[in-house]
């Protein structure tokens, strides 16, 4: 069997079945095969004993520690809210127009005005709602 047939045939076993809608994945995936099929043949020739499977699941795992991000969910909407107690308060608090549209922080929808002291969108007919205790 030739160089060429090795090749695809070592590549076509644990080929990534991924379907990206961009079209240029495909080309990325096939040069990340390409990639790990003469990583491995270069481990063979150096006298590796570990089967194709194996050396890509340890490939994957290197590289996953190197360069994988260890992701920490955090809760923007509690860390975004203003001081509770400042929010009922009365003092300061006045509704400005916003060229972003952000979310309302008392019906969530899309609105275009804001508190200027709580720093939170809000619609007029939003704005005593948000600042009343219930």
């Amino acid at each position: 069997m030739g160089g060429v047939d090795r090749f695809d045939q070592n590549v076509s076993l644990y080929r990534v079945s991924i379907r990206g809608k961009k079209w240029y994945f495909p080309t990325i995936i096939d040069c990340l095969d390409t990639a790990e099929q003469n990583a491995w043949q270069l481990y063979r020739l150096d006298g590796g004993k570990m089967d194709h499977l194996g050396f890509r699941r340890r490939l994957v795992c290197n590289i996953l520690e190197t360069h994988g991000k260890k992701t920490t969910k955090t809760n923007n909407r509690l860390s975004k809210n203003f001081k509770v107690d400042s929010r009922f308060d009365n003092i300061g608090q006045l509704v400005i127009p916003q060229e972003k549209q952000t979310r309302c922080g008392q019906c969530h929808q899309k609105c275009t005005s804001r508190c200027k002291k709580c720093d939170i969108g809000l619609h007029v007919k939003c704005f005593e709602l948000y600042h009343t205790r219930n």
